[in-house]
């Protein structure tokens, strides 16, 4: 899915967050396609979300999402049904005891914490939050609830941290100009210093 940004611009998606990246460095503003405050109107994409009072859409775009977090796993326990003597059942309750063990142990493996994948997510990028179309409902990620940023920005990926919630990834070709909007988002709301802190680059 591409991007929608609201000015004019050619080139790769890279060379779009380059340019958007120089432009907030130049003060200027972030693109404008949506303000709900305007009456019906200013935006360049047609946009069913509601957004909140005051509430401006900077970007509409496509990522592929990942969450880091445990899952419930379910597995059923072997069973014996054993016919015959005492050496026949003993091995066979041997046999069953270790293939539970290799059932309980891969059930472990499988609900630990880890990157789990979300699929393509629709994102858009707001002032306050960023609006994630996941398993047809959108959810919000609050830019307040952010408390670390890791961009990758040579692998197109942005890590989110939070202080409650697990945390996010979010991979693709317009992960650096998303990262470059969420970015002056955050400075705006909590100062640079603030924001500065709170970024961890990867090496």
């Amino acid at each position: 899915m591409a991007a929608t940004w609201g000015r004019r611009c050619s080139g790769t998606e890279w060379d779009i967050a380059v340019e958007l990246a120089q432009q907030v460095a130049r003060g200027e503003g972030l693109p404008v396609l949506i303000s709900s405050s305007s009456s019906g109107g200013g935006g360049l994409v047609a946009i069913t979300v509601l957004l909140g009072p005051g509430e401006v859409l900077h970007a509409d775009l496509g990522a592929f999402g990942w969450r880091y977090q445990a899952m419930n796993v379910f597995y059923e326990e072997a069973r014996i049904l054993a016919f015959g003597g005492p050496v026949l059942f003993a091995a066979a309750s041997i046999g069953a005891a270790s293939a539970r063990r290799r059932a309980r142990a891969e059930a472990e493996r499988l609900a630990a914490p880890q990157w789990r994948s979300l699929g393509g997510l629709r994102v858009l990028a707001t002032d306050r939050r960023l609006l994630v179309w996941f398993e047809g409902a959108w959810a919000s990620v609050w830019h307040d609830g952010i408390r670390e940023l890791h961009p990758d920005l040579e692998n197109h990926r942005l890590t989110l941290l939070f202080d409650d919630d697990p945390p996010y990834a979010l991979v693709g070709p317009w992960v650096p100009y998303l990262t470059v909007i969420l970015t002056a988002c955050l400075a705006a709301r909590r100062g640079t210093d603030a924001v500065a802190a709170a970024i961890r680059a990867n090496a």
